[in-house]
Formats: structure tokens, C-alpha cells, sequence
């Protein structure tokens, strides 16, 4: 009896699931009211630095912030900025109504179910090396078929447009999204606006927009000589892929404490640390919810591995370690790549263990130069103000005079 029921529970949601998505085609949406939203609920990336342009900059529009978060919710509303909990009464009206969602990942980051009859603009999370939703090899979650609209309906889920960098990335994305070139906004990121603003103004931004964590953080920075933030991605599989990667904790605290310098580790949000690191005074574990944007500008190298990071980093001409120990491993478990990695790697300081991260560390000879790759998928958009271009874009294309 358990498992008929387990069965007309599977049958009856999604059923309950297309019946709402089909009636929120039916109700007319304000073009004044935007929509915007974070994966798992969280305020950052290039979603979260749009939405604040907009509430600075476009009085005419309604610029709402819909979370899966409430906590999230309080905490921008106590910014001043407008924002509700998607499954408050608000929440689904606004979702119901507005007419353009923004979000990084999926509509579910908003209301999915409600998300019928909205121009759907994924904003994404950065400029792939490695290969993403439908390039992914066996990636049976982003396959059209009727199991799957079943199981990952959003995956499924056909956008307006996908925001882009370049021509090169344009390419990448209409494979990728399945989605038509001419529908790939080649405006830069909003989130990389803030990686040229001048010191003051980074000041600024955090003390009305971040956690008081983030400002206390960027001024106990000062009494060190170099900074150093390792942001790896996260691995498909789940492993431990930190434990892996050999790192001697005590080592690396303790080049760090004779040099004068301080690690940042920036984990992706989905990988977890099983290390304590606590007791070392050199190296301090962001909390991997914070907008780590904002603190990019006050580093001095990052490291990295198979990261999208990489190439929004390199528009501060700054220190850039590549550090993929599990290059092998990664492309056979985790994810092909678009490029060779010596490709990716021209012209970079590239440790290939842990060995070779401490000498490159200690040799204060890293490379800041740039590559072909770099010019063709981040360089091209670097000189557009990608907030005011989107909110201009988006205008024409919808023939919006407000």
C-alpha cells in the first residue's frame, strides 16, 4: 500500500505542478515590476549587483527581490530594498505579475510554478572552462524527455536569454542553454563592475549593501604585506576534494605567518570541509555565503583550478595561480572541458601539487599576464557598464517606455 502511494504522490505533484505553471500564462504582468532572485535564497553574483543598480538608478522600475530564504528576505529589507519570502502572499502575487525574471541559475530561484507568460533572462555565474548544463557529458538531468519533465522541470524550462561576455562565450552559451545566439546578451557581467571602482567606493558599496563581517574583514587586511584568496570549484561527485588535494595546512600557515601574508579560502557553496582550520592565525575560511566581489579588490593573487573565476579575476591585471592538482580525476568523474587546460593555462603560473603552490608562493614570481583565451571570452565586454546596458537591452527588446 506504501509503495502505491509513494507512486500516486510522484504522479500527482508534477501533474499539481503544470496545472499552476499553465494558469499563471493566463494573468496579465506589469512590465514596471522586475523580479530577481539567488539560488538557494542567497543575495549575490551578478543578479544580486543588478538588482541594486536598478533600485539606485530606475525609479521607474519596481525592482523586487524574491528569496526561498526569510532570513535573507529580513536582511535586505533591512537595507532598505523591497523583498519577499516566494511563498508569502506577496511573494506569489509578485511572482504572478511581474513581468521579467532575473536570476543565475533557474526561475525556481523566484517561483517556477508561477513563472509562465515572464520573460525568463538568465543571468548565469560565470564564464565557463568547464563544460555546463546541456554540454555536459551523460548529463541525464538536462535531457528533454518526459521523465525528466517530470523530475527537473526547470531544467527543461526554455529561457528568453542568457546573459554573456563575449562572441566566444555567446557560442558556449547557445550550446549550452540551447538557446538561439541571437538571444545571448553580450553585456559583461554586473558583478565585475565593482572590481574597477576605486577604493572609497568599494568602502561604500559594503557598508550599505554587505554583512558587517565583510567590512571588518577588508580592514583587518591592512597590516598584511600580500593576500591571497584560493576559491577552487566545486567537484560533481561530492568528494573531499581539499583533503585530496594534499594541502599541509601547518606548512601553508606557517610560509604565510614568515612572509607577512594571509590566505582567503572562498569555498563554492555546495563543497564541504571536513579540516578545522581555526587554529591557524593566517588562514581564515570565508563564509561561502557572503558576495565575495566586494573583497576581490582588497586580495593580491588568487588560486584556483578549473574555475570561471579566473577570468573575471584577470580584469585587475592581478596574481593568478593555477592549482589543478586533479586535473585527470576531475575531467573523467566531474566535467569535460571546453578548452585544453594548456590552452586555459598559457602564459599562467600554473603548481601542479601542493610542492609546487608553496615554491610558487614563496617565490613571489607569478605571472599577471594575459592569454588569447582571456581576450576572447572577458575582455571584450571589460569597458561596458554591464547594469545600465541590461536595463537598456532589456527596455528595447521589450519596447518598454516608462
Amino acid at each position: 500500500m506504501k509503495i502505491i502511494l509513494k507512486k500516486i504522490k510522484v504522479l500527482i505533484k508534477p501533474l499539481i505542478f503544470y496545472s499552476l505553471l499553465g494558469i499563471s500564462y493566463l494573468i496579465p504582468r506589469n512590465k514596471k515590476i522586475w523580479l530577481f532572485g539567488g539560488v538557494s535564497g542567497t543575495f549575490n553574483d551578478n543578479v544580486k549587483h543588478l538588482y541594486i543598480y536598478i533600485t539606485e538608478n530606475c525609479p521607474e522600475i519596481r525592482a523586487i527581490w524574491i528569496s526561498t530564504d526569510k532570513n535573507i528576505n529580513k536582511y535586505i529589507k533591512s537595507k532598505g530594498l523591497e523583498a519577499y519570502y516566494n511563498y508569502s502572499l506577496k511573494g506569489i502575487y509578485f511572482a504572478l505579475i511581474g513581468k521579467f525574471y532575473f536570476f543565475f541559475t533557474y526561475p525556481s530561484n523566484i517561483n517556477l510554478w508561477a513563472s509562465g507568460g515572464a520573460i525568463k533572462i538568465n543571468l548565469w555565474h560565470g564564464v565557463p572552462i568547464k563544460k555546463i548544463e546541456f554540454d555536459i557529458k551523460n548529463n541525464f538531468a538536462c535531457n528533454f524527455s518526459f521523465k525528466n519533465l517530470f523530475s527537473y522541470p526547470e531544467r527543461c524550462m526554455k529561457y528568453h536569454h542568457v546573459l554573456s561576455t563575449s562572441k566566444k562565450v555567446s557560442k558556449l552559451f547557445s550550446s549550452a542553454f540551447r538557446v538561439d545566439r541571437k538571444n545571448c546578451l553580450e553585456l559583461g557581467y554586473p558583478r565585475n563592475q565593482i572590481l574597477s571602482y576605486s577604493e572609497d567606493k568599494i568602502v561604500n558599496f559594503i557598508e550599505k549593501y554587505e554583512p558587517s563581517e565583510t567590512k571588518k574583514l577588508i580592514f583587518s587586511l591592512k597590516k598584511y604585506d600580500k593576500i591571497f584568496i584560493y576559491m577552487p570549484t566545486w567537484r560533481d561527485n561530492g568528494r573531499d576534494f581539499i583533503k585530496d588535494a594534499n594541502i599541509n595546512f601547518e606548512l601553508l600557515n606557517c610560509v604565510m605567518q614568515k612572509k607577512n601574508h594571509f590566505l582567503i579560502l572562498k569555498l563554492h557553496h555546495m563543497t564541504k570541509l571536513t579540516i578545522n582550520l581555526k587554529k591557524y592565525k593566517n588562514i581564515f575560511l570565508l563564509d561561502n555565503n557572503l558576495d565575495v566581489y566586494p573583497i576581490l579588490p582588497f586580495t593580491d593573487c588568487l588560486i584556483t583550478d578549473y574555475s570561471s573565476i579566473f577570468f573575471d579575476y584577470k580584469l585587475m591585471k592581478k596574481e593568478v595561480i593555477l592549482f589543478p592538482f586533479d586535473k585527470e580525476e576531475y575531467i573523467a568523474k566531474d566535467r569535460e572541458m571546453y578548452y585544453s587546460y594548456d590552452f586555459v593555462t598559457e602564459n599562467q603560473s600554473v603548481a601542479n601539487n601542493f610542492e609546487e603552490l608553496i615554491e610558487l608562493i614563496q617565490s613571489d614570481k607569478i605571472s599577471i599576464n594575459d592569454n588569447n583565451l582571456l581576450k576572447e571570452m572577458i575582455f571584450e565586454t571589460r569597458g561596458i557598464d554591464s547594469s545600465e546596458e541590461i536595463v537598456k537591452s532589456t527596455k528595447k527588446l521589450y519596447n518598454i517606455k516608462l
